[in-house]
């Protein structure tokens, strides 16, 4: 039996009363330390409990997602390397779940731990209490809270959300040092986004405050250096880093600063504080990697002037160590610098030589040894080694490499001169070789079969032995973990580890290529020139194919291209010319190489000296000798022209050296006597127009314009005289001119005569039925010289693409990216739907222009215009500069740019488009954006009586569960795609703007949730129109949807009934398939409209659009699911032309749109079909249809064009008028 001690029942009362007191204070002290009460107590515990709970968890969060993030990203040190890692876009995921939590602490430290409310008020208040009484917040970690949400948001690359964090401290903690971190920090937003002109000024405004605190002094310099860095401007940084250096706290950002400080004294051109700066980072311990670059760089900066030897020896050391085994490449480049320094050339392009052998990995090392080697060779005209450097750089550089268009241009004019030379040199040696007797050539013959044995016999050799050794790498087995248990344990792609391995040795054999086809080749233009010789030989009929023989080991591969008999040697021979003529030529006009041209030149008339090229070779080697100062000689050629070719144009230029400008002026007066004597003619003066045309003839005009007017001339008399008569002269016209423009015009009158049904001949010309066949093409509109007060100088055609352009002065400081950038954000908000392309070109010396092409017509063109120059703020970039803007059509812009002037134009532009040239206008001038934009979309939406009307036939989908109702009551509906947002501002919006505009109407508003989507819906509406009225306004009113600006939403209309079943279906996307074929999908077909004939087509594409096709769609990066949508449009092949070989691939037209291909269609109707069926198949549809996306077919060869330029609206234009016309 247990036994138990005695209880003391007083103690355990007292014991029990203590403890309830305990928890008495202690509930008390709590309810004391609430965030609703402001008292010493309450603010101790928030500000203890934020700091050392919260607020510390969050600051944790942040500096580990900052130490992932720096760990992620390797630095590239064949570039300038970036201050800050994370400004690299491939860290932004790096640390996601980190920065979500210092987020997520910020924010819970605002809404658990903010004081707001004001302290008790006191009877005797001092000036320190009544301003400690006065602020908003009374915990002194908010601010912090704040501020570490902005840091977490910028290094996720959210810089919007940052930048309104940031700005919160500065609005609300204006008192506070906190305010000037916040500063530093939106310093650092603005130069991420590129908003220079607000980083700068934001600079300026810190640096002259007076109160900055001097610890940032560091932080302030580093941001001030990265926002020149940005811009390339690393000679005004390179003080502000040398402060950031001397006052960083951590060792390895003051190591990290100086040796960028390094590379940026290097880029400026000051190579001595370069080298000097390098090695001071390498005395100071830094990673193996940064200091053996700083090393190599240090070497590479060498002037000239120090101990050369010295260094070699150094960098020769380092050779030896197995370290640097994959960075050989680099320090053979560092001496070959070393030696052309010192001037031994010979050295340096051992060196060089040696460094582009090794670099297989570092494929920017490769391009810049070869491309220095190739400048070399081009320094000393050694122009085919040349070309085989600039061969090998261009297999490995793409479009972004430094000087890419510079160095792709001299490629290939090198490339076109070599194929030239090699044609000369191979046709020479063939010809050689086919004039020797047979036992000769067999000789020769026999002694090449035995070099090509020999060579492949060391071919074999040399590949036996490197199986030798990837046979020792791969029994090296321990050293990629592939152990003998490893070896079964799957499918070779489902072992990491042995991909990982592969990966190694591919690229050590092959470095790293691009997975495409032809990937093997060193040189891609030979893969296209086998393909192209394949095709042309499976195209020759029934010619027999001749098969090239490869095998150089074979006696037929040395006999297959001699010229062995007359017709062959003529063939070799014309090539020889052609190729002599074409070198010469490359010689001057590309490479200025007048005495190689002259050589070429001269080679090919001492040659061949009656060839075809011999008048336009005497001209070039008269021009050469001119250049060259050598008289005699191009006197001598000047004679071999005038005396051999005295009809020749050259040789009456070189007898009037104004002989072509009087030519032109020759030209030019025809052309205005022409047009003055088609409007006679026009206007029934045939008389008049008769005479003229017989002025015309005595000046000899061009011979394609002589049939034209011996037409004009033949209807003048013939209108004078019988009906005999005339048909008489339009028989002999029609015999003297078979093939004239105007013949098919005579043969009609005259079957008119015939038919005696020509009562009124004036009658024809005055309803255009002569006028098109007999207008000189030179006088068309762009050309055409008028009777108005610019002579004819300018278009008046309405109908042609117009462009806004904005004309600025070239030495402006003038931040262009800020201004393209406030552009674009414009054109998005009004025209989502369009592509614009900005572009900008100097006009002349003084001034440029930046251009936004393409509007549609002259009326789209001046809602644009007089839209735009009322946004100031687009123009911010521009203030205090004189500028002016205006729209001009595709013609008149082309005069502009021939000018080089746009005075004479602006003329014409207030007459016919508008007075507005400049931004000094008062804003009632105009009306608003809005308004015009409003109206615009009225007149192309309001069912007016103009003609029949079409409708769009929606696809069939859930869409068919939808009624249409013209008379019954209709809801406006605002769907925004964000749960737990508030739309109370944008509720406020509405019911201010259906005040002002709707008050007799009654409207109201309400909200609804349907699924992950809020509806804020205005209602009644008593008709269809009424509602469409309305919702045109509304969208056109673009501060309506101000605080919408960052959200997903969509507008539509709909009725109570179809809001219902929307209701039902959960599916607004169903409904918005609906709703733009009822509401938006109409067509309008102007009545008794007149057809007229398409205008010629003149643009970039090839009209032959029949045989293979390919499917494009476009679509923007950012609002699509690239790869979803190509696995959705795969699926849908597989399912509805499992027979087809159609192939899908996916990729980047440009920085922002991606491009999904489907190829494989043998006809376009076959092409146009499959269009039309997959984007009626709402499975692949469906998740695009809110985005700007663009689909259509192309032939093989109209890609490439479009590829290269890269411009929709160009093909779109061609795509209508010969696909869909047809």
């Amino acid at each position: 039996m247990a036994v138990y001690p005695k209880v003391n029942k007083n103690q355990l009362l007292v014991k029990r009363l203590s403890y309830r007191i305990f928890f008495a204070v202690v509930l008390f002290f709590l309810s004391g330390c609430s965030t609703e009460k402001n008292t010493v107590v309450s603010r101790a515990y928030n500000n203890v409990t934020a700091h050392y709970n919260v607020y510390f968890n969050g600051k944790e969060s942040l500096h580990a997602g900052v130490a992932k993030i720096n760990n992620s990203f390797e630095d590239d040190y064949s570039k300038v390397l970036p201050l800050f890692k994370s400004s690299n876009p491939t860290t932004a995921t790096a640390a996601t779940s980190d920065m979500d939590n210092a987020v997520m602490k910020g924010s819970k430290l605002i809404q658990t731990h903010s004081i707001t409310k004001k302290p008790k008020r006191r009877k005797h208040r001092s000036k320190s209490y009544i301003k400690f009484a006065s602020q908003e917040e009374f915990n002194n970690w908010v601010d912090d809270a704040y501020i570490l949400m902005g840091k977490a948001y910028f290094y996720q690359h959210n810089y919007m959300s940052a930048i309104e964090n940031f700005n919160y401290v500065v609005r609300k903690f204006e008192d506070d040092p906190s305010k000037y971190t916040a500063d530093i920090w939106l310093i650092r937003c603005y130069t991420e986004m590129e908003r220079y002109v607000e980083a700068y000024e934001l600079i300026q405004v810190l640096q002259g405050d007076e109160h900055f605190p001097k610890r940032l002094d560091g932080e302030l310099a580093t941001v001030t250096s990265d926002y020149y860095a940005r811009q390339l401007s690393y000679k005004e940084g390179i003080p502000f880093l040398s402060i950031a250096i001397k006052q960083a706290g951590k060792k390895e950002d003051r190591l990290r600063y100086t040796y960028i400080l390094a590379q940026w004294y290097q880029e400026t051109g000051d190579t001595e504080k370069a080298s000097k700066t390098f090695r001071a980072v390498t005395r100071m311990n830094p990673p193996y990697k940064m200091a053996f670059n700083a090393q190599i760089s240090a070497a590479s900066t060498f002037t000239g002037t120090g101990d050369a030897d010295k260094l070699k020896k150094e960098l020769r050391k380092m050779l030896h160590d197995k370290k640097n085994l994959e960075f050989r490449d680099q320090i053979y480049f560092a001496i070959g610098n070393i030696s052309m320094k010192e001037g031994n050339k010979k050295q340096a392009k051992e060196e060089y030589t040696k460094s582009a052998s090794l670099s297989s990995a570092n494929l920017y090392q490769r391009a810049l040894s070869c491309l220095t080697l190739a400048q070399i060779y081009f320094d000393e005209l050694s122009y085919k080694n040349a070309q085989s450097y600039y061969d090998s750089a261009m297999v490995v550089i793409d479009e972004k490499y430094p000087n890419y268009q510079k160095i792709a241009d001299r490629y290939h004019s090198l490339t076109r001169l070599t194929d030239n030379i090699y044609t000369v040199e191979r046709e020479d040696s063939l010809q050689r070789i086919a004039k020797l007797d047979e036992s000769t050539r067999n000789t020769l013959i026999n002694q090449w079969i035995a070099q090509a044995i020999e060579k492949e016999a060391k071919t074999k050799k040399d590949e036996a032995t490197q199986l030798s050794n990837q046979s020792y790498f791969r029994s090296n087995d321990s050293r990629f973990g592939l152990s003998k248990q490893q070896e079964g344990a799957g499918w070779y792609f489902y072992n990491p580890t042995t991909v990982a391995y592969g990966k190694v040795e591919f690229e050590r054999l092959w470095g790293k290529r691009k997975l495409e086809d032809g990937w093997r080749r060193a040189d891609k233009r030979n893969a296209v020139e086998d393909v192209t010789a394949e095709s042309e030989d499976s195209v020759k009929g029934n010619e027999p194919v001749v098969k090239k023989i490869t095998d150089t080991k074979s006696r037929d591969f040395y006999t297959q291209n001699l010229p062995v008999n007359d017709s062959l040697l003529t063939i070799s021979h014309t090539k020889i010319k052609n190729a002599l003529f074409n070198a010469g030529r490359i010689f001057k006009t590309e490479f200025s190489d007048f005495p190689r041209a002259s050589e070429a030149l001269e080679d090919l008339n001492k040659r061949y000296p009656d060839n075809a090229f011999s008048l336009a070779s005497y001209f070039e080697l008269y021009d050469l000798y001119t250049k060259m100062n050598n008289q005699e000689k191009a006197d001598y050629y000047k004679n071999l022209i005038v005396t051999n070719f005295p009809d020749s144009k050259y040789a009456k230029y070189l007898l009037n050296p104004n002989y072509f400008i009087e030519l032109e002026a020759k030209a030019d007066s025809i052309n205005r006597m022409y047009q003055k004597a088609f409007l006679e003619f026009k206007n029934g003066q045939y008389s008049k127009a008769g005479q003229i045309t017989d002025q015309i003839v005595t000046m000899q005009p061009d011979s394609a314009l002589v049939p034209k007017i011996k037409f004009i001339r033949m209807v003048a008399d013939g209108t004078q005289t019988n009906w005999g008569a005339f048909a008489n002269l339009l028989t002999e016209y029609i015999n003297a001119y078979p093939k004239a423009e105007p013949k098919p015009l005579a043969e009609q009158i005259l079957k008119l005569i015939q038919d005696s049904t020509l009562a009124n001949y004036q009658n024809l010309v005055n309803i255009g039925y002569l006028n098109d066949k007999i207008k000189n093409s030179e006088l068309l509109p762009e050309n055409a010289k008028g009777t108005d007060a610019f002579e004819g100088k300018f278009s008046y055609d309405e109908d042609l693409l117009h462009y806004f352009v904005i004309a600025y002065p070239k030495d402006a400081n003038i931040d262009l990216n800020r201004l393209k950038f406030d552009i674009a954000n414009y054109n998005i908000d009004h025209y989502t739907k369009v592509d614009f392309d900005i572009e900008t070109q100097n006009l002349n010396n003084n001034t440029a222009l930046l251009l936004i092409r393409s509007l549609n017509d002259k009326e789209q063109g001046l809602i644009y215009f007089r839209s735009i120059i009322k946004q100031r703020s687009v123009f911010q970039a521009l203030k205090n500069i004189k500028y002016v803007n205006f729209v001009a059509s595709s013609t008149n812009f082309r005069e502009i740019t021939a000018d080089k002037n746009y005075d004479e134009y602006l003329k014409f532009f207030v007459l016919n488009y508008s007075k507005f040239i400049t931004g000094d206008f008062t804003d009632e001038v105009l009306p608003e954006p809005e308004e015009l934009m409003a109206k615009a979309k009225a007149e192309e939406n309001t069912l007016k009586e103009k003609g029949s009307f079409v409708t769009i036939t929606p696809s069939t989908s859930n869409a068919d569960l939808y009624t249409d109702e013209e008379t019954g009551p209709q809801n406006f509906v605002i769907a925004v795609n964000a749960p737990g947002f508030n739309l109370k501002p944008v509720a406020a919006s509405f019911e201010a703007h259906n005040r002002d505009q709707y008050a007799k109407e009654n409207l109201t508003i309400v909200q609804k949730q349907l699924d992950n989507n809020q509806l804020l819906i205005v209602r009644p509406f008593k008709t269809k129109n009424e509602a469409i009225s309305y919702f045109t306004k509304a969208v056109a009113t673009r501060k309506l949807y101000k605080s919408l600006d960052t959200l997903g939403y969509r507008n539509f209309i709909i009725t109570d009934a179809n809001l219902k079943k929307m209701n039902e279906t959960k599916r607004i996307a169903d409904y918005l398939t609906f709703f733009r074929a009822k509401y938006i999908g109409v067509e309008t077909t102007p009545a008794n409209a007149v057809k007229t004939a398409p205008a010629a087509y003149s643009g970039p594409y090839k009209q032959k659009i029949d045989g293979l096709q390919s499917f494009l769609l476009i679509v923007p990066k950012e609002e699509v699911n690239a790869d979803a949508l190509a696995q959705s449009i795969q699926q849908y092949n597989t399912q509805n032309y499992p027979q087809a070989a159609l192939k899908l691939t996916n990729n980047m037209l440009d920085d922002f749109r991606i491009v999904i291909k489907v190829e494989g269609f043998t006809s376009r109707q076959m092409a146009l079909d499959y269009l039309r069926a997959i984007s009626k198949d709402q499975g692949v549809y469906g998740p695009i249809q809110n985005a700007n996306y663009r689909n259509f077919i192309i032939t093989p060869e109209n890609e490439t064009i479009f590829r290269q330029g890269k411009n929709i609206l160009t093909y779109m234009e061609f795509y209508k008028q010969f696909y869909l016309a047809k």
